[in-house]
């Protein structure tokens, strides 16, 4: 049964968090009376929204339902998602080597039943994940065909935690999200692309191996207010340049916001700059912070 405290403080989150009535049920994919009877104790969420509600405003359930105070909330947040979830980081990684996707799947779905927030999921597991896989693969203990293995187990349960209910687009003008050249690796811009949805951005993700004047014309059709290029391996930040000059040359004043990031840009002095791209940027906040200013 929910505990008497919900109502308190899904209240209090909410004006924590500067969020209307309007804003919060819009986010949750509910109506505005919905949000009201939450907060004036007339109705209870279901676990699963309780769950959607606790990641909407960075919380655990516990926290949300009054089984815990707010210290204790604060200090499983501020923690790594291996200590508060039920799976450590290395029995996802051993299922992942292993290539136990039951397993896998099995960890995913016990971290969405847990209400853990899908971009901890992302950073403290699949992206991460992904990194170890790399370096396994340059030192010669892991074989090409198991790395791509890797990649898809990864993929396929990055469609599984997006299944989460999203916020509607609020932006007319989507985001295009690329890799250049013959850069294959575009998991790490389908996490962006993914969490950028989830903060209610509308994005056209078109992924790996499109040739430059198919970029040209999506440009051309969709006028995205900002285009996303993303460079995994140091070999192909060439053809990041190219398609940045290529896309500045053919729209001029007109072009989109270009904005570069990526493992292979981590070590430059300016990555922008030396790009010749408008931003750079390290990680979702980096995106999500210079999107707001554009």
């Amino acid at each position: 049964m929910m505990n008497f405290s919900f109502p308190q403080r899904m209240k209090e989150l909410r004006i924590k968090h500067q969020l209307t009535q309007k804003e919060a049920a819009k986010a949750l994919g509910i109506g505005q009376t919905t949000i009201a009877n939450y907060e004036n104790g007339t109705r209870v969420p279901d676990l699963e929204k309780t769950a959607e509600i606790a990641e909407l405003f960075g919380v655990s359930v516990d926290y949300l339902i009054g089984r815990e105070g707010y210290s204790a909330a604060a200090e499983k947040k501020d923690s790594p998602a291996q200590e508060t979830a039920e799976y450590a980081f290395e029995d996802y990684m051993k299922a992942l080597v292993d290539g136990d996707k039951k397993t896998v799947r099995k960890i995913i779905l016990s971290f969405l039943r847990q209400g853990i927030p899908s971009a901890t999921i992302y950073k403290d597991y699949i992206e991460r994940s992904l990194v170890v896989t790399g370096e396994l693969w340059e030192k010669g203990e892991l074989p090409i065909w198991k790395e791509h293995f890797i990649s898809e187990i990864s993929m396929e349960n990055m469609s599984l935690i997006k299944r989460r209910k999203f916020k509607e687009a609020e932006n007319s003008r989507p985001i295009l999200a690329v890799v250049p050249g013959a850069e294959q690796h575009s998991i790490g811009i389908r996490m962006i692309s993914d969490m950028l949805e989830s903060h209610g951005y509308n994005v056209i993700f078109l992924g790996s191996g499109i040739p430059a004047d198919n970029i040209l014309q999506a440009i051309e059709a969709n006028k995205p207010r900002a285009v996303l290029i993303s460079v995994t391996m140091p070999y192909h930040t060439d053809s990041a340049k190219m398609l940045i000059q290529t896309i500045k040359q053919r729209f001029g004043t007109k072009s989109p916001t270009l904005m570069i990031g990526g493992n292979a840009l981590q070590y430059l002095q300016n990555p922008a700059v030396e790009t010749g791209a408008d931003l750079y940027c390290a990680d979702l906040e980096g995106v999500i912070r210079n999107l707001n200013r554009i």
